[in-house]
């Protein structure tokens, strides 16, 4: 499917949307789609809260500098992609929400109400913050206006193929390739580090998979 208009792909966290849909929005956004990558849990960039978990283990004192600094390489990926990041404050599992599921599920239907679809999520959603966020957005908007995306690495990892697979060329998985390696702090997290050009090379290579709604 090559869909037309508007796109939104909703990340939970700032690098998930590239590393699971990465080339399809380098061929929609080439194609002429506007596309958007929405990332809900981007942290606060004015927080001064001591980091714990995952972003204490990348190297960040405090969400501030985590937010700023995850957001700058969200903003480096989706330039190779050609598009567009947006980021709501709101905290990931490690750090205080900053809203409770009315207010961040009002902002997010807010910021895709001009969307013709929605990439949401959909598979395997192990993490809890992935899993509140797509129960979050589903129940919020139309059946018809929301697709699933398998999530990377985690679907390639746990050997499964959920969904359809979403094609994609040689010149759009390369794009995906640069923009993942723009992820500096969380590679190393992703066990990419080992051999930093063949971990993301091998991520994109791999077929992103989508379940789109029946019209």
């Amino acid at each position: 499917m090559q869909p037309a208009g508007s796109i939104v792909v909703v990340s939970p966290h700032s690098d998930d949307g590239v590393l699971s849909l990465g080339a399809s929005m380098a061929r929609w956004a080439r194609a002429g789609a506007r596309v958007e990558l929405l990332t809900v849990l981007a942290l606060d960039p004015a927080s001064t809260a001591p980091t714990e978990g995952w972003d204490r283990r990348a190297g960040f004192a405090t969400e501030g500098e985590a937010a700023r600094a995850r957001r700058e390489e969200d903003h480096r990926a989706c330039v190779v992609l050609g598009v567009t990041p947006r980021w709501l404050p709101y905290g990931s599992v490690d750090f205080d929400r900053h809203g409770d599921d009315e207010e961040i599920g009002e902002a997010v239907r807010g910021s895709v109400e001009s969307a013709g679809f929605v990439l949401v999520p959909g598979s395997p959603l192990t993490h809890p913050d992935h899993a509140w966020l797509s129960s979050l957005v589903t129940e919020r908007l139309p059946p018809e206006l929301v697709a699933l995306y398998a999530e990377q690495p985690y679907t390639v990892r746990g050997g499964g193929m959920p969904f359809a697979r979403a094609p994609a060329g040689l010149r759009d998985r390369l794009a995906k390739w640069r923009a993942i390696r723009a992820y500096r702090s969380q590679l190393p997290l992703l066990g990419m580090t080992r051999d930093p050009r063949r971990g993301p090379l091998r991520l994109a290579l791999v077929d992103e998979r989508v379940a789109w709604p029946r019209q």
